[in-house]
């Protein structure tokens, strides 16, 4: 602009000096006619100078012009792709002008907001925040942006936010708005409370048994006249010793899986055979509850399967306990393998108290149990399916739980067959 000031100024200049020049010659010059001619050229002359002056100037200006809409258009650009990655971002982003009205909520807030249908740009924010959260009001998160407050966690229907936020300020200092940042944190406070919950059930696993050892040997220490009683206390703490013992063995397991540092032994087993050994692990659990046990594969069924035999084996011992704990007596289960293409199946099914649906997304959860009174009965210590599924994962393989209160249980262990393995035969 400064440019088409001065060529302004010099067409001026030049008009003046054009007059100028003509009075000059006339005073000089007596003949008209060489008059006009020499003040022709000089005007000719003058104006000449100025046109490349001026265009000078212009194209000086159309070079800063140029440049300055070059620059507008990478401006432009860079903020439509940071709009865009805003808007794409998988944390919600809700930003907010001064006087309250929404000037841009993405996707992953919208979800939040509940208002996948709803044109919330320009909309007062308040609208939406109060039904949130009280706390999420303009005025609260602006107060808690200058305050430096910890961004906030709130949990609606089971979900839970984190909100974050920053108060917009121009260049002088002053507020022109906020941005609001919502993070979905319901897996890590999951993560957190099931730590705090494994931590307390560790606790207090270990501190039953610990407690009836202790009453024992004390009261065998005050009296051990009776031979009877000695035997019968001995007997006890052993067997608390012992289930301190298989609690700790199921720690280290878990914790092992944690850190992905469990080994499998993997070798060539026949899984018919390595079914039929655990079941019989129960022979006298099933004659005691007088239940109905059937094998509904070929009992000469040949099926090699490379696995770990111990590993698989503890859970067909977890999953065959469960169905012979929870099974009333003259219960009925049945036993089956199913060979596919891919995988095989071992199907565990019986007809006991069963799962309450409410229940069902839980079973595989550490410490989880269904009914705690009558696991605690039996010596559960609801890590056996937890540590079961992360055997069957580690094989590459997944497990299954299908359930109804009253009408019996069915777990399916899915196992992947290597090439040319698990071809079934018949002796």
């Amino acid at each position: 602009m400064d440019g088409i000031r001065k060529a302004r100024f010099a067409s001026f200049v030049l008009l003046l000096v054009c007059f100028a020049a003509m009075l000059v010659i006339n005073i000089l010059v007596t003949d008209k006619t060489y008059a006009w001619i020499a003040s022709a050229c000089v005007i000719a002359a003058l104006l000449v100078f100025w046109w490349f002056y001026y265009r000078s100037i212009l194209f000086k200006e159309a070079a800063f012009f140029n440049a300055f809409a070059s620059d507008m258009r990478t401006v432009y650009h860079r903020l439509r792709m940071l709009e865009s990655v805003v808007r794409q971002n998988d944390d919600g982003v809700v930003i907010v002008a001064k006087n309250g009205d929404l000037i841009l909520v993405n996707a992953a807030a919208r979800r939040l907001l509940a208002a996948l249908d709803d044109d919330l740009e320009g909309s007062r924010y308040d609208e939406y925040a109060a039904d949130f959260n009280e706390n999420l009001k303009r005025a609260a998160i602006l107060e808690s942006a200058r305050k430096g407050v910890a961004p906030l966690t709130v949990g609606v229907e089971g979900q839970y936010y984190k909100i974050g936020y920053v108060v917009l300020t121009s260049e002088k200092g002053d507020e022109q708005g906020a941005v609001a940042t919502i993070s979905d944190v319901t897996e890590s406070a999951k993560a957190e409370r099931m730590q705090l919950d494994f931590v307390a059930n560790v606790s207090h696993e270990l501190n039953t048994p610990l407690t009836s050892v202790r009453s024992y040997a004390e009261t065998l220490l005050d009296d051990h006249s009776d031979e009877d009683m000695v035997n019968d206390f001995l007997s006890t703490i052993v067997s608390e010793a012992a289930r301190m013992g298989g609690l700790i063995k199921e720690l280290r397991i878990v914790s092992e899986t944690d850190r992905k540092e469990i080994q499998l032994n993997i070798t060539d087993n026949d899984l018919p055979t390595l079914v039929k050994t655990s079941m019989k692990v129960f022979d006298k659990d099933i004659k005691d509850k007088a239940l109905s046990v059937y094998r509904m594969f070929p009992d000469n069924l040949r099926l090699n399967v490379e696995l770990d035999r111990d590993r698989i084996e503890q859970v067909l011992i977890n999953l065959f306990g469960n169905a012979i704990k929870y099974t009333e007596e003259k219960g009925r289960i049945d036993v089956d393998i199913i060979s596919g293409q891919n995988s095989v199946q071992i199907v565990i099914k019986d007809n006991g108290i069963g799962i309450p649906e409410e229940a069902l997304s839980r079973v595989f959860e550490r410490f989880y149990r269904v009914d705690s009174a009558h696991s605690r009965k039996t010596g559960g210590s609801g890590l056996g399916l937890a540590i079961s599924k992360q055997i069957v994962d580690a094989h590459g393989g997944t497990m299954a739980l299908e359930s109804s209160l009253g009408r019996g249980t069915t777990v399916t262990v899915s196992l992947p067959l290597g090439p040319g393995r698990g071809t079934p035969g018949i002796d």
